[in-house]
C-alpha cells in the first residue's frame, strides 16, 4: 500500500473516525455491522469478531457474516480479534473465534489488529502454535514494558493512543513495528503524533514519515 504525498496522518485504530484530504482512518467494525455507504475515499477498515461478542450460540453466524465482511476492497485488517478474561464468552468460544480469525486473515492476506486483556498467555500460545505470515498488531497495549519487551520479541506490532504511549513502553519495542491510533476517543488523531514528537524529541515529519513508512511496510 502506498500513500500519497498528501496523506500527513494515519489513524490505525478507531470507532467513529473518517479518513480526511491528509488522513488515513481505519475504522473498526463488528462482525454483524454493515459497512456505511457513505465512507470517505480515505476511510479504510478493520472487520473482526471482538472477543465480547461470541456466544455458544452465535458462533456460525458471527463467522459467516465475517467472510461476507471481509471481502469488502476496503476492508484492510481482520480484527479486533483476542482475548478477554473480563469481558466474553469462556476461554473456548474465544479461543475458536481467535483461531478463525487468524486463518482468515492468512488465506486473505491481511494484517490482524489484536484487542488482549489479561489473556497474554493465551495469545502468546496461539502465535506459536498458527506461526502466522501476516502481522499481528496489538492496539491499545496499556501492559508493562517487561510484557511490551517479551511481545516485541515475538515480532509483535503495537498501535498506541494517548494512554499507551510512554516513554518506558517506546523503550520497550521496536520503532519500525509502531503505529498509532485513537481508538473510542474524541481527541484527534494529531495530538497523538504531538505526543510521540515530545516522547521521541523528533521533529514532526520525521514522525509523519516513520508512520507512514510503518504503514505500508504492513501491507507488504
Amino acid at each position: 500500500m502506498n500513500l500519497g504525498k498528501e496523506i500527513e496522518y494515519i489513524d490505525f485504530h478507531t470507532h467513529h473516525g473518517a479518513g480526511s484530504a491528509d488522513t488515513v482512518a481505519v475504522r473498526n467494525i463488528m462482525s454483524g455491522e454493515d459497512i456505511p455507504e457513505d465512507f470517505t475515499p480515505n476511510t479504510l477498515f478493520s472487520a473482526g469478531i471482538h472477543p465480547w461478542q461470541g456466544t455458544a450460540d452465535n458462533i456460525k453466524w458471527l463467522k459467516t457474516e465475517l467472510i461476507l465482511t471481509a471481502a469488502h476492497p476496503h476492508v484492510a485488517v481482520i480484527g479486533e480479534a483476542g482475548f478477554d478474561r473480563l469481558k466474553g464468552p469462556p476461554p473456548d468460544v474465544q479461543r475458536d473465534l481467535f483461531r478463525f480469525q487468524c486463518q482468515l486473515a492468512e488465506e486473505m492476506h491481511k494484517p490482524m489488529v489484536i484487542h488482549c486483556v489479561r489473556g497474554w498467555d493465551d495469545l502468546l500460545t496461539l502465535r506459536q502454535e498458527v506461526k502466522p505470515v501476516m502481522p499481528w498488531v496489538i492496539h491499545g497495549f496499556r501492559g508493562k514494558p517487561q510484557l511490551a519487551e517479551t511481545l516485541a520479541g515475538k515480532g509483535f506490532w503495537f498501535s498506541l493512543g494517548l494512554s499507551g504511549l510512554k516513554k518506558e513502553i517506546l523503550d520497550s519495542i521496536s520503532y519500525d513495528r509502531l503505529l498509532l491510533e485513537t481508538d473510542d476517543t474524541v481527541g484527534s488523531i494529531t495530538n497523538v503524533y504531538l505526543r510521540l514528537m515530545e516522547l521521541t524529541h523528533r521533529q514532526a515529519v520525521q514522525i509523519t514519515e516513520l508512520i507512514k513508512a510503518n504503514f505500508n511496510n504492513l501491507f507488504s
